[in-house]
C-alpha cells in the first residue's frame, strides 16, 4: 500500500495489526494516506509503519498521479503507478501464501 508517497509492504503486520488484517487487505495496492490518518495513528504506530516502506513513488508519478486524481482522468503515469503496486501486491500475496498458507 502507499501511504505519503511511499511503498509499504505490510504483509508481515498483517497478523499483528490491531485493527485486523482486513483493514491492511482491504487497502492492498492502493493509496491508504487518507484512511490511516482518518484513524489518529500515534507517533508509535508511525515508528512501526517505518519497518515496512519499501521506497517512494517516484517524483515523477506522484505529480501524474496527484494530477489524474484532481481531473478525474487517467494518463500513463497514473497506469504506471497501479502497474508498480500491483506488482508489489503480487509479490506480498506470494509471500504471504507461502508463509502462513502451508
Amino acid at each position: 500500500m502507499v501511504i505519503h508517497n511511499k511503498v509499504y509492504d505490510v504483509t508481515k503486520y498483517l497478523e499483528d495489526h490491531p485493527g485486523g488484517e482486513e483493514v491492511l487487505m482491504d487497502r492492498a495496492g492502493q493509496d491508504a494516506t487518507e484512511d490511516f490518518e482518518d484513524v489518529g495513528h500515534s507517533n508509535e504506530a508511525r515508528k512501526k509503519l517505518e519497518e515496512y516502506e519499501k521506497g517512494e513513488i517516484p517524483p515523477s508519478e506522484k505529480t501524474a498521479a496527484g494530477a489524474a486524481s484532481t481531473e478525474g482522468g487517467g494518463g500513463g503515469g497514473s497506469m504506471a503507478v497501479i502497474g508498480i503496486v500491483g506488482v508489489l501486491i503480487a509479490a506480498g500475496a506470494g509471500y504471504y501464501y507461502t508463509t502462513y498458507m502451508q
